[in-house]
């Protein structure tokens, strides 16, 4: 009979597991209480009633599977890290971005105890600075809000975030996978991502929902993740996306050396 191979979590990992899961239930029971103790010393306690009706529910519709895909889609990439992460929020527009790039300055791969300690760094230092930003913006609020209501910065700020995503999704396609191995043409796997969020997109512009899909981000997100997942998987199964080994600097490959000597009999 086979033994079961016996895995042990890394002391880091299990450490900032422990952690954070004491932490996230912290934030938890802060982020709960907090509404009650306040209504309680102002004398303001709402009803059932007026807390849950079709107004809130049409919010938790949105939002629960928006959170649910960002379980889905983050952790994976952040590991330990998600804990810090999603208790402090802004993950999409900052700490994701941050984690990523910082595993990637730090050359380390991702589920790893470096990878994971690494992306923990960036996002505590990520939201330090965002608070000590924050502090300057609200004291030098009155010097620097004539700048941000011109016609120029309103513009800027509508192509942050897609610059944003659009720099991290090129050098993740470039860069993707490990140490040893590199992945080829992984920039077509979120081809046929993009080509039906389009045709939805389309089609909730014919229907008269005026082509909005900004209500339904989470829901396409967890539609789309299987969708991305299988089509990459077909790809690769195909020979369209390659998993090729990483040649390191200054090493020509066998085929490099024959055109070589091709090359020199000529």
């Amino acid at each position: 009979m086979s033994k079961k191979k016996n895995t042990t979590m890394d002391p880091f990992q299990k450490w900032a597991h422990s952690w954070g899961r004491f932490g996230t239930v912290i934030a938890l029971i802060y982020m709960i209480a907090l509404p009650f103790v306040i209504c309680a010393v102002f004398d303001c306690m709402p009803s059932l009633g007026d807390v849950i009706n079709p107004s809130t529910i049409g919010i938790l519709l949105i939002y629960i599977p928006v959170g649910f895909s960002e379980a889905l889609s983050y952790i994976p990439v952040m590991g330990s890290s998600s804990y810090l992460g999603f208790i402090t929020g802004n993950i999409m527009n900052l700490k994701f971005p941050c984690a990523v790039n910082g595993m990637k300055v730090a050359d380390v791969e991702q589920n790893t105890p470096e990878g994971d300690a690494i992306s923990s760094v960036s996002i505590a230092v990520s939201s330090i600075v965002a608070v000590v930003v924050l502090a300057l913006a609200a004291l030098l609020s009155s010097f620097i809000r004539p700048i941000f209501e011109t016609d120029a910065m309103n513009t800027a700020k509508d192509y942050v975030i897609p610059a944003l995503f659009g720099s991290m999704a090129l050098g993740l396609f470039a860069g993707t996978g490990s140490k040893d191995k590199k992945v080829v043409g992984a920039i077509k796997g979120v081809i046929p991502v993009l080509v039906i969020v389009s045709l939805v997109s389309l089609a909730a512009r014919l229907v008269g929902a005026g082509g909005s899909l900004l209500g339904m981000v989470g829901i396409l997100i967890v539609c789309m993740l299987p969708v991305g997942i299988l089509t990459s998987y077909i790809m690769w199964k195909k020979g369209v996306i390659k998993v090729v080994d990483v040649v390191p600097e200054g090493t020509a490959t066998e085929e490099t050396e024959t055109k070589k000597v091709e090359t020199e009999e000529k």
